[in-house]
Protein backbone atom coordinates (compact mmCIF):
# COMPACT_ATOMS: atom_id res chain seq x y z
CA UNK A 1 0.00 0.00 0.00
CA UNK A 2 1.05 3.54 -0.70
CA UNK A 3 0.04 6.53 1.39
CA UNK A 4 -1.47 9.38 -0.66
CA UNK A 5 -2.94 12.48 0.98
CA UNK A 6 -3.11 10.76 4.40
CA UNK A 7 -4.94 7.72 2.94
CA UNK A 8 -3.56 4.29 2.29
CA UNK A 9 -4.25 3.21 -1.29
CA UNK A 10 -3.75 -0.42 -2.34
CA UNK A 11 -1.29 -1.04 -5.17
CA UNK A 12 -4.01 -2.75 -7.24
CA UNK A 13 -6.16 0.40 -7.11
CA UNK A 14 -3.19 2.54 -8.17
CA UNK A 15 -2.54 0.17 -11.07
CA UNK A 16 -6.19 0.40 -12.07
CA UNK A 17 -6.09 4.21 -11.92
CA UNK A 18 -2.95 4.35 -14.06
CA UNK A 19 -4.45 1.98 -16.63
CA UNK A 20 -7.64 4.08 -16.61
CA UNK A 21 -5.68 7.25 -17.44
CA UNK A 22 -3.87 5.50 -20.29
CA UNK A 23 -7.19 4.17 -21.58
CA UNK A 24 -8.78 7.63 -21.36
CA UNK A 25 -5.96 9.17 -23.38
CA UNK A 26 -6.25 6.42 -25.99
CA UNK A 27 -10.05 6.74 -26.15
CA UNK A 28 -9.81 10.50 -26.64
CA UNK A 29 -7.32 10.05 -29.49
CA UNK A 30 -9.34 7.24 -31.06
CA UNK A 31 -12.51 9.36 -30.91
CA UNK A 32 -10.64 12.15 -32.69
CA UNK A 33 -9.24 9.84 -35.38
CA UNK A 34 -12.61 8.19 -36.02
CA UNK A 35 -14.35 11.54 -36.48
CA UNK A 36 -11.55 12.91 -38.65
CA UNK A 37 -11.82 9.83 -40.84
CA UNK A 38 -15.57 10.32 -41.22
CA UNK A 39 -15.23 13.86 -42.54
CA UNK A 40 -12.14 13.05 -44.65
CA UNK A 41 -9.96 15.38 -42.62
CA UNK A 42 -6.22 14.82 -42.50
CA UNK A 43 -5.22 13.66 -39.03
CA UNK A 44 -2.53 15.92 -37.63
CA UNK A 45 0.21 14.47 -35.40
CA UNK A 46 -0.85 13.63 -31.87
CA UNK A 47 1.32 16.32 -30.28
CA UNK A 48 -1.08 18.95 -31.67
CA UNK A 49 -3.87 17.49 -29.47
CA UNK A 50 -1.98 16.85 -26.23
CA UNK A 51 -3.69 19.66 -24.23
CA UNK A 52 -7.15 18.47 -25.32
CA UNK A 53 -6.34 14.82 -24.55
CA UNK A 54 -4.90 15.64 -21.13
CA UNK A 55 -7.92 17.80 -20.29
CA UNK A 56 -10.25 15.00 -21.40
CA UNK A 57 -8.41 12.35 -19.36
CA UNK A 58 -8.07 14.48 -16.22
CA UNK A 59 -11.68 15.69 -16.21
CA UNK A 60 -12.97 12.13 -16.54
CA UNK A 61 -10.51 10.79 -13.95
CA UNK A 62 -11.60 13.44 -11.43
CA UNK A 63 -15.25 12.62 -12.15
CA UNK A 64 -14.49 8.92 -11.64
CA UNK A 65 -12.90 9.63 -8.27
CA UNK A 66 -15.80 11.88 -7.26
CA UNK A 67 -18.41 9.26 -8.12
CA UNK A 68 -16.54 6.54 -6.23
CA UNK A 69 -15.39 4.30 -9.06
CA UNK A 70 -12.39 3.26 -6.97
CA UNK A 71 -14.43 2.54 -3.84
CA UNK A 72 -14.71 -0.90 -2.29
CA UNK A 73 -18.25 -1.63 -3.51
CA UNK A 74 -17.49 -0.62 -7.09
CA UNK A 75 -14.40 -2.82 -7.20
CA UNK A 76 -16.23 -5.90 -5.90
CA UNK A 77 -19.21 -5.93 -8.25
CA UNK A 78 -19.16 -5.47 -12.01
CA UNK A 79 -22.76 -4.24 -11.93
CA UNK A 80 -21.92 -1.47 -9.45
CA UNK A 81 -18.76 -0.64 -11.38
CA UNK A 82 -20.67 -0.34 -14.66
CA UNK A 83 -23.31 1.93 -13.16
CA UNK A 84 -20.71 4.17 -11.54
CA UNK A 85 -18.59 4.27 -14.70
CA UNK A 86 -21.52 5.39 -16.84
CA UNK A 87 -22.41 8.12 -14.34
CA UNK A 88 -18.76 9.19 -14.01
CA UNK A 89 -18.14 9.35 -17.75
CA UNK A 90 -21.36 11.32 -18.29
CA UNK A 91 -20.40 13.74 -15.52
CA UNK A 92 -16.87 14.02 -16.92
CA UNK A 93 -18.19 14.83 -20.38
CA UNK A 94 -20.38 17.57 -18.90
CA UNK A 95 -17.32 18.97 -17.09
CA UNK A 96 -15.34 18.70 -20.34
CA UNK A 97 -18.08 20.66 -22.13
CA UNK A 98 -17.93 23.36 -19.45
CA UNK A 99 -14.16 23.53 -19.82
CA UNK A 100 -14.58 23.87 -23.59
CA UNK A 101 -17.06 26.71 -23.04
CA UNK A 102 -14.64 28.54 -20.73
CA UNK A 103 -11.40 27.75 -22.61
CA UNK A 104 -12.24 26.82 -26.22
CA UNK A 105 -8.65 25.82 -27.02
CA UNK A 106 -8.85 22.88 -24.57
CA UNK A 107 -11.97 21.21 -25.90
CA UNK A 108 -12.94 18.52 -28.37
CA UNK A 109 -15.63 18.85 -30.95
CA UNK A 110 -18.96 17.56 -29.72
CA UNK A 111 -18.87 14.66 -32.16
CA UNK A 112 -15.36 13.69 -31.06
CA UNK A 113 -16.50 13.86 -27.46
CA UNK A 114 -19.43 11.56 -28.22
CA UNK A 115 -17.20 8.96 -29.86
CA UNK A 116 -14.62 9.24 -27.10
CA UNK A 117 -17.36 8.82 -24.50
CA UNK A 118 -18.62 5.58 -26.07
CA UNK A 119 -15.12 4.19 -26.50
CA UNK A 120 -14.30 5.14 -22.91
CA UNK A 121 -17.30 3.37 -21.41
CA UNK A 122 -16.66 0.19 -23.39
CA UNK A 123 -12.93 0.31 -22.65
CA UNK A 124 -13.30 0.93 -18.91
CA UNK A 125 -15.83 -1.88 -18.49
CA UNK A 126 -13.59 -4.18 -20.54
CA UNK A 127 -10.61 -3.22 -18.40
CA UNK A 128 -12.55 -4.05 -15.21
CA UNK A 129 -13.52 -7.43 -16.64
CA UNK A 130 -9.96 -8.15 -17.78
CA UNK A 131 -8.39 -7.16 -14.45
CA UNK A 132 -11.05 -9.10 -12.55
CA UNK A 133 -10.16 -12.23 -14.53
CA UNK A 134 -6.37 -11.82 -14.37
CA UNK A 135 -5.82 -10.38 -10.89
CA UNK A 136 -8.97 -11.76 -9.29
CA UNK A 137 -11.44 -9.84 -7.18
CA UNK A 138 -9.57 -10.75 -3.98
CA UNK A 139 -6.80 -8.26 -4.79
CA UNK A 140 -9.23 -5.33 -4.37
CA UNK A 141 -10.55 -6.44 -0.97
CA UNK A 142 -9.45 -4.64 2.15
CA UNK A 143 -7.60 -6.71 4.67
CA UNK A 144 -7.95 -6.11 8.39
CA UNK A 145 -6.38 -7.52 11.51
CA UNK A 146 -8.51 -8.03 14.58
CA UNK A 147 -6.64 -8.03 17.86
CA UNK A 148 -8.52 -9.47 20.78
CA UNK A 149 -11.37 -11.82 21.43
CA UNK A 150 -14.90 -11.65 22.64
CA UNK A 151 -18.27 -11.00 21.11
CA UNK A 152 -17.11 -8.26 18.74
CA UNK A 153 -14.24 -10.33 17.37
CA UNK A 154 -16.57 -13.31 16.88
CA UNK A 155 -19.08 -11.09 15.09
CA UNK A 156 -16.35 -9.79 12.76
CA UNK A 157 -15.27 -13.37 12.07
CA UNK A 158 -18.79 -14.41 11.07
CA UNK A 159 -19.16 -11.31 8.91
CA UNK A 160 -15.89 -12.08 7.14
CA UNK A 161 -17.03 -15.61 6.34
CA UNK A 162 -20.35 -14.45 4.89
CA UNK A 163 -20.39 -13.87 1.11
CA UNK A 164 -20.46 -10.24 0.07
Amino acid sequence: MIKLFKHYVPNAVLLLGLLDIILLLAAGELGWVVRAGQIDMAVAPIYTRVPQLVTFALSLEVAMMAVGVYGATALQSLRHATARLIVAVSLGVIVQSAIYFLVPALGFWRSNLLYAMGITIIGLIGLRILLGKTLGSQVFKRRIVVLGAGLRAQRLKTLAQAPG
